[in-house]
């Protein structure tokens, strides 16, 4: 079964699926989604390697030629949907987030390359209820998980805040040592953990 997942993403009818899934990405109070292109790589890269936004990312400096081949590798992959959350009056880029490792046939994927703004903070809870939205009813995926360094306390503390429930740590996993901590969201339990927290999705409040 697994090898014939593995397959799966290549496939034309798979990668057609994907570009009408594409066709019909939520809107937010003050954010849209839409799939990142080319030329967001420069912005991309600058997220990326900047020491306090890119600390929990990678261990070395992204170049623009490695972001722009992995956007290349990207397009060709059916599992996976990377994004740019972007404003809806200025269209200016917010972050980016990415659903991924989907597996249709078992209802799940992965929540991956989170990286926002500065300036955007205040966006991160309708970031990844666009992100819910688009995952359960447009893709009818049952779980979305998230997998979080256990030293990035902002990013832990914050899938907590969310509801998010902790389903696995596996320690040392981090390239870097640390643990590993795996966060669970369900179909079933975002509607109620979204009025919880609703609070958090400001309305209008672009500057």
């Amino acid at each position: 079964m697994a090898g014939h997942m593995a397959l799966e993403p290549s496939s034309s009818a798979a990668l057609s699926t994907k570009t009408e899934n594409l066709k019909r990405l939520p809107e937010g109070n003050n954010l849209i989604l839409r799939e990142v292109r080319l030329e967001d790589s420069a912005q991309i890269i600058a997220w990326r390697n900047d020491p306090v936004l890119g600390k929990f990312m990678t261990r070395e400096k992204l170049t623009l030629n490695q972001q722009e081949e992995f956007f290349r590798n990207y397009r060709a992959r059916a599992d996976d949907y990377y994004f740019i959350a972007q404003f809806k009056r200025s269209k200016k880029p917010a972050g980016t987030i990415a659903i991924t490792n989907l597996d249709f046939a078992a209802e799940r994927g992965e929540v991956a390359r989170l990286i926002v703004d500065t300036g955007a903070r205040l966006f991160l809870a309708e970031i990844f209820d666009l992100l819910f939205t688009f995952a359960f009813e447009q893709l009818g995926l049952s779980t979305v998980r998230a997998k979080v360094q256990s030293k990035n306390r902002s990013s832990k503390n914050f899938h907590i805040r969310l509801g998010f429930q902790i389903e696995e740590i596996a320690p040392n996993a981090w390239w870097n040592g640390d643990d590993v901590i795996t966060f669970r969201m369900s179909r079933e339990d975002y509607p109620r953990l979204k009025q919880a927290w609703s609070v958090l999705l400001l309305d209008a409040r672009e500057d």
